[in-house]
């Protein structure tokens, strides 16, 4: 038996009505994949330019479609090394989704959005909580650690999962998550623990996950692992591209760069690809990819067996050599000149400002105690009709996940507990499912009932 039958299985957390084999269930997956709303709100999600209007500089969407296709291609060299009897089909499949499908719980402005949803999570839950509960459980410590943290990772299983109710196959699930690590748990020594994974309302799935595969309880699940450098891939030469094409950056300024500090690799890839000639970019970018191609794929089978029993702790382009260190220096070279540019720190204020203001808009809503919050619609007070209104803004989706897991979720000691935190996550579901322009128009008309 091939080692990838015990990771490319049918199982899902809800039973499918029928025999589906794990290729059929893979391929059923794809195709709700494809269809469903997250990836779509992709094409307005920020890539590295917030709100740019321009249509040839990548959005979230064009990304993780130059990220799967990135990861198809690593997918076919791996299967090319391995035997008849790995279902190549499904192999191939699940990698591409799992880089779909990899940025599709990140929020509004990306990373800086995150930065921004942390900080006032951290911030503002404590005296909220005291509002609307008062005084916590022996198990509030740990849920409160939960919902102050925000990570596009966890949330993407979030959305997917308990949101969305895609039911995907556990396999296509478990590529999806780069991180061990529960947001209720703290951080250790351990690989895989920089940040969280998943969040405590997704535990009941990871137990069920867990208990599937066993290696992704200490590590990842095998197939993670080129999807993690197919993103690193995609991503390394796409943001200086952006960036020029944006004026953001000069060629002139990149190259002199480049020739200056870059490794001899990364020189001759330059020179070879001739910046003066049209189409140079594309060409620079084909000749890095294939040799880092060649690279990740030796790399994942060198350390195959490590990686199929849960013990190899590092990134594939983690090597000291030459492409992937060139890979690392153009990385590198746009977080210090691209990302700190003035243009692109005022459209982050406008991304700050707006997020802030919407999650200060509807705290209120958090600073109820159970029992008025789920009688809203009978108030008719003004204060009760402000907040009914921003009650009304939620989604359905959004507000039918909150009435089932406040009332039902496994793990929680107290009840009232139970209720707040699921509160929360419904306003982060919210806020977080945002695109770029929508977070703004939410702002706007907010602001009027702020005063």
């Amino acid at each position: 038996m091939s080692d990838y039958q015990r990771f490319i299985l049918s199982e899902r957390q809800r039973p499918a009505t029928g025999d589906e084999t794990a290729l059929s269930a893979i391929e059923v997956d794809r195709s709700r994949i494809v269809q469903c709303s997250p990836v779509r709100r992709l094409q307005q999600k920020t890539q590295v330019f917030p709100l740019d209007v321009k249509a040839s500089v990548r959005s979230r969407l064009t990304h993780s479609l130059e990220v799967k296709e990135t990861g198809r291609q690593l997918a076919l060299r791996v299967l090319a090394e391995l035997g008849p009897e790995v279902d190549q089909q499904a192999f191939v499949s699940l990698v591409e989704m799992a880089c779909l499908l990899h940025d599709v719980g990140n929020p509004p402005f990306g990373h800086f959005g995150e930065v921004v949803m942390i900080d006032w999570l951290r911030t503002r839950l404590p005296s909220l909580f005291k509002q609307a509960v008062g005084s916590g459980s022996r198990q509030w410590p740990m849920l409160i650690a939960d919902l102050q943290q925000f990570e596009g990772n966890a949330q993407s299983l979030r959305l997917l999962h308990s949101l969305q109710g895609l039911n995907l196959t556990l396999s296509q699930l478990a590529a999806l998550q780069k991180y061990v690590r529960g947001a209720y748990q703290r951080q250790s020594h351990g690989p895989w623990q920089q940040k969280p994974g998943h969040y405590f309302s997704e535990r009941p799935l990871i137990q069920q996950m867990r208990t599937l595969f066993p290696t992704t309880t200490r590590g990842r699940y095998p197939l993670t692992f080129l999807m993690e450098a197919a993103d690193d891939m995609a991503y390394g030469v796409a943001d200086l591209e952006d960036a020029v094409d944006r004026g953001v950056l000069s060629l002139a300024e990149l190259e002199q760069a480049l020739l200056s500090n870059g490794n001899d690799y990364l020189k001759q890839c330059w020179q070879q690809a001739k910046a003066d000639d049209p189409g140079f970019f594309s060409r620079f970018r084909q000749s890095l990819n294939d040799d880092l191609l060649v690279l990740v794929s030796e790399q994942y089978l060198l350390h195959q067996s490590a990686i199929l029993d849960g013990s190899h702790n590092s990134p594939l382009l983690d090597v000291e050599q030459a492409p992937a260190q060139a890979l690392q220096w153009l990385k590198d070279f746009a977080h210090r000149q691209v990302f700190n540019r003035r243009e692109v720190e005022a459209l982050e204020l406008s991304g700050f400002a707006a997020l802030k203001g919407v999650l200060e808009a509807f705290a209120p809503l958090l600073a109820l105690p159970q029992q008025e919050f789920i009688s809203l619609e009978r108030r008719q007070d003004a204060e009760g009709l402000l907040l009914r209104r921003l009650y009304h803004r939620l989604p359905p989706r959004h507000l039918a996940a909150y009435r089932r897991d406040s009332l039902n979720a496994a793990l929680f000691e107290n009840a009232t507990e139970r209720e707040w935190y699921f509160r929360v996550r419904l306003l982060l579901d919210f806020v977080s499912g945002m695109t770029d322009t929508y977070v703004l128009e939410e702002y706007r008309l907010l602001c009027g009932f702020q005063g």
